[in-house]
């Protein structure tokens, strides 16, 4: 077999857990990779499209902790985003009357209209990197990345 330095792990692992965690953590990098190069030469950022795709999934407004909750980002770092964001016309930042300190963001229609567009490209991107899996062999790997975040959490203390 050739090893491919593009794909196959750099070093080989002591055993097949650690192989196993190596090569999704690797993959991982390469996929954001991806993602970033992708939202780069759309005119955004990961986190840019994040944060507009959860506001316009939502229920209704969104507290800045709230979004930080979902978007696991540190509340610091979100409002730079916000503040660039708000800067652009894509969110609004409302107050929330029972609560002096906190605002409920919104999506504004420019946000809406550049989720929209960015939102097709992303599918298609989306597609064609997943295409090499059937619907089933989806479900396994959402089923096992779930299992290894339950361990993941339940080993973090």
């Amino acid at each position: 077999m050739t090893v491919d330095p593009r794909i196959d792990l750099p070093v080989p692992q002591p055993n097949k857990q650690h192989e196993a965690l190596v090569s999704f953590w690797w993959t991982s990098a390469m996929l954001k990779n991806v993602s970033r190069r992708f939202f780069r030469e759309n005119y955004s950022s990961e986190a840019h499209f994040n944060l507009l795709a959860t506001l316009m999934k939502s229920e209704g407004p969104m507290t800045q902790n709230e979004l930080s909750q979902k978007l696991l980002v540190d509340k610091s770092n979100i409002t730079g985003l916000l503040d660039k964001l708000e800067s652009l016309g894509q969110i609004k930042r409302n107050k929330v009357p029972e609560d002096r300190r906190s605002y409920h963001i919104t999506l504004t229609d420019a946000g809406r209209e550049l989720l929209a567009g960015l939102d097709v490209l992303y599918s298609e991107m989306v597609h064609k990197v997943m295409d090499c899996f059937t619907e089933e062999q989806c479900d396994q790997l959402v089923s096992l990345t779930r299992k290894l975040r339950i361990s993941l959490i339940e080993h973090a203390s």
